[in-house]
């Protein structure tokens, strides 16, 4: 049985509260929680289908001093001090939609050279990713300037890997479950998550250092 029972429209509100210390107040109250609760219910699901040890790591947006997120999220990686510098999947919200993401951030340098090369080596393979929701390519790690994968040509490739190469981006591949899907509302989002994060997997399996299957 899953700890997580779903998300409400009261959750995806919290991102409408203008002030900074109000929207941060419900963040912490609200829906950290049960992020918290799908780190602990998904978690052990993605460690076996990986076949190494994976941590939740919910986020805390703590330097944060003046604008409020307008997303958040838990995140899932190999390491357990951190997410940040690691290739990793993300389960979060925000006003219109929960996600479910493949990440290497800007500070992802520990993997996104083996990413590149996944991507080199790989080239259009990567991306034929199946899933019942399109999948999207995004321009940053918070899903600006969505891209539906089916679009990315041969002409296109170089240009998104100029783009990852760059040191202040990162690489971000993932679906959106609109905030009016009932999915979103249930305990049945723990397992729409794990299947759409199997779909992502073939990134991460491509992407993440063959010593770590070995943990």
């Amino acid at each position: 049985m899953y700890q997580f029972t779903g998300f409400t429209q009261d959750d995806f509100n919290v991102f409408a509260i203008p002030e900074f210390h109000d929207r941060m107040s419900a963040l912490r109250t609200r829906i950290r929680p049960k992020l918290a609760m799908i780190g602990d219910d998904l978690a052990p699901k993605l460690s076996d289908f990986l076949h190494h040890k994976i941590y939740p790591h919910t986020a805390s947006h703590a330097r944060r001093r003046v604008n409020p997120p307008d997303d958040t999220w838990v995140s899932f990686s190999r390491n357990q001090r951190g997410y940040k510098r690691f290739a990793h999947f993300e389960v979060g919200i925000t006003l219109d939609y929960v996600f479910v993401r493949f990440v290497v951030k800007p500070e992802g340098e520990d993997d996104k050279p083996f990413l590149l090369r996944y991507l080199q080596d790989s080239g259009l393979e990567s991306f034929r990713l199946l899933d019942s929701a399109a999948v999207y390519w995004y321009r940053d790690d918070h899903g600006v300037d969505p891209l539906p994968i089916a679009e990315i040509t041969a002409d296109l490739l170089p240009q998104i890997m100029r783009h990852t190469e760059i040191k202040s981006h990162g690489f971000t591949v993932g679906i959106i479950l609109p905030k009016t899907d009932p999915v979103v509302g249930k305990a049945e989002l723990i397992s729409r998550a794990y299947n759409a994060i199997v779909h992502l997997s073939p990134l991460y399996i491509g992407t993440v250092p063959s010593e770590a299957f070995s943990k």
